[in-house]
């Protein structure tokens, strides 16, 4: 007993440095007896046991940064609880709320941590940690702001494919990690197509075309369906219009043939008056500049397409229209 109270000291600074999170191999080393561990994590004990081989010294619920180092200390070998640099990594959601990914949730709402080992590694999932294997080298991540460490945003997304890549929610991560440059389009691309072990390579293939067409949002994604079953051709997503060779507009979509624009005026991107503003300028300046601008709102395409389809069939139709011959255009990146 004498030998434990000596040993407070050392835990407390190990509980402080790590948030209080540690694993018993850390405990053996501090001299820690096993009857002193099970004590303190008896019921109602001080203590209280976390995952196979992590511990709290505290009681109570874990806070969102504490599952996270947990997480990570489960998954490292040799029961250490700040694993060398590189050899586990936060992946999937947790780097995706981290970033702030609407579609991610708060990190502090997740019901799961996603770990990156190495793919030899004999570790499984267990309470709230899920375990993905890297195929071949572990990939180089990144410190976050925490002291934690964590793969990048394409990697985190790629992690995610095998279990969530048909999902709604997935093609909403892809196209907002995009849309608010925490990757480049070509980085995840790349991340998305060297994983043939998707459960569903359909889906998967899916959010690959959609990026690659320049589609930045599930609401856009849906017009594309609908535009593509309607049998009009495929315009330009979020081109970079020219006027003259000086910016004009991005809109949502954009028919070089007929010079005819269509404009989502979605909630989820106007959730801010200066968000609201923009759009409106973006819309106007089209409007001044001689194109026509179809607008329409994702409840709209959802509930019954026809009416904006009829109208871009009938402005295809009759185009060219406005300075299509001073009008030109990049394609999104």
């Amino acid at each position: 007993m004498t030998r434990a109270i000596g040993l407070v000291d050392p835990l407390l600074l190990l509980g402080a440095d790590q948030q209080h999170i540690v694993t018993r191999a850390q405990l053996h080393g501090l001299g820690v007896p096993s009857g002193t561990i099970a004590h303190r994590l008896r019921p109602g004990g001080p203590w209280q046991q976390v995952l196979p081989r992590v511990i709290c010294l505290q009681t109570g619920r874990l806070t969102s940064h504490q599952r996270l180092r947990a997480a990570l200390a489960y998954a490292t070998p040799k029961g250490r609880a700040d694993g060398p640099a590189g050899d586990v990594l936060l992946t999937g959601t947790a780097v995706l709320a981290d970033a702030g990914l609407p579609s991610a949730g708060h990190p502090a709402d997740l019901t799961s941590v996603d770990v990156l080992i190495p793919g030899p590694r004999r570790v499984s999932d267990r309470g709230f940690v899920r375990i993905h294997r890297a195929a071949g080298a572990m990939p180089g991540g990144y410190e976050r702001d925490d002291g934690l460490r964590s793969t990048t945003v394409a990697r985190a997304l790629a992690d995610l494919a095998p279990r969530e890549s048909g999902r709604r929610r997935f093609r909403a991560l892809c196209a907002e990690a995009v849309q608010r440059r925490h990757c480049e389009l070509g980085e995840l691309l790349d991340q998305l197509m060297a994983r043939p072990d998707a459960l569903d390579l359909t889906g998967l293939a899916g959010v690959v075309e959609e990026l690659a067409a320049g589609v930045r949002s599930v609401v856009e994604g849906e017009a594309r369906d609908a535009v593509r079953g309607s049998g009009l051709p495929e315009p330009l997503w979020n081109p970079v219009l020219l006027l003259d060779g000086r910016f004009l507009a991005v809109p949502d979509a954009y028919w070089p043939q007929a010079c005819v624009a269509l404009e989502i005026d979605s909630r989820a991107w106007h959730l801010r008056p200066a968000d609201h503003e923009r759009s409106l300028t973006r819309a106007n300046r089209l409007t001044v500049a001689g194109l026509p601008v179809v607008r329409t709102t994702p409840l709209q395409l959802r509930r019954d397409p026809a009416p904006v389809l009829r109208e871009l069939a009938v402005l295809l139709a009759g185009g060219p229209h406005g300075p299509q011959a001073r009008i030109t255009w990049r394609r999104a990146r």
